[in-house]
């Protein structure tokens, strides 16, 4: 036998292994469940930990309207004639706080102002309903906050995002209002710290603003004692 007939019968040798593995092959199923699982389980991952993390996100921000809404509601309730006082407005700023638990309140913002309604027979740029809107104090809370300036509050439209000096014109009335404006940065679990994408993309700042008559007050709640934050002078 040359080396020729070798090398032919050899080859078909291996097509023949070759056509007989194939057919074996064609019936066997036992690594299809395992190929299914490796392809989708990229996708269901994604999806479990986005389901996850959006959850997180709506309640970081369901706590933090109501977290503002609190400090307003408790601070429009100061009983009539008592002013109110840095230990009052720290025990509204702490238990307003604890409502984000179990979420850090490190970047938990929170500034509550005191609003006076002065009428105004020469309307201005600020004048709304024949009222102007005055700064009369505005207090930081623990974890820090943007105080609202002494200033005349500039009315804008209601459907208007809310600002530290705009006050939206259906407000502008006699008496006085309690403005509580909260803000909240929350970063994702499964954001930039876990899976190491950028923290600066993966942050989102959730903010409300919440507006509140005095329960007991006729004119704007005082804060005589205020000794860190903003009070104005009568203007």
């Amino acid at each position: 036998m040359n080396l020729r007939t070798k090398v032919s019968l050899q080859a078909g040798r291996a097509v023949f292994w070759l056509r007989a593995v194939l057919a074996r092959s064609r019936g066997d199923t036992r690594g299809i469940a395992a190929v299914e699982f490796a392809l989708i389980l990229p996708l269901m991952l994604t999806l479990y930990l986005g389901s996850a993390e959006l959850t997180q996100g709506v309640m970081a921000s369901r706590k933090m309207t109501l977290v503002s809404r609190t400090i307003s509601d408790l601070a429009a309730q100061q009983a009539s004639g008592t002013p109110m006082t840095d230990a009052t407005m720290t025990s509204i700023f702490n238990a307003a706080a604890a409502i984000m638990s179990p979420f850090d309140v490190s970047t938990l913002k929170m500034t509550i102002s005191a609003v006076e309604f002065v009428a105004n027979g020469t309307p201005t740029s600020y004048t709304a309903n024949g009222y102007d809107a005055k700064i009369r104090w505005s207090k930081v809370g623990p974890y820090g906050g943007t105080a609202r300036a002494c200033a005349k509050a500039t009315p804008v439209a209601n459907a208007t995002s809310p600002s530290s000096t705009t006050l939206p014109s259906g407000l502008f009335a006699a008496g006085s209002l309690i403005v509580a404006d909260v803000s909240y940065t929350y970063d994702p679990v499964f954001g930039g710290s876990l899976l190491a994408w950028s923290s600066t993309d993966s942050i989102m700042t959730m903010k409300n603003t919440t507006y509140m008559r005095p329960r007991n007050w006729t004119t704007y709640i005082t804060y005589p004692t205020l000794v860190s934050g903003n009070t104005c002078a009568t203007y």
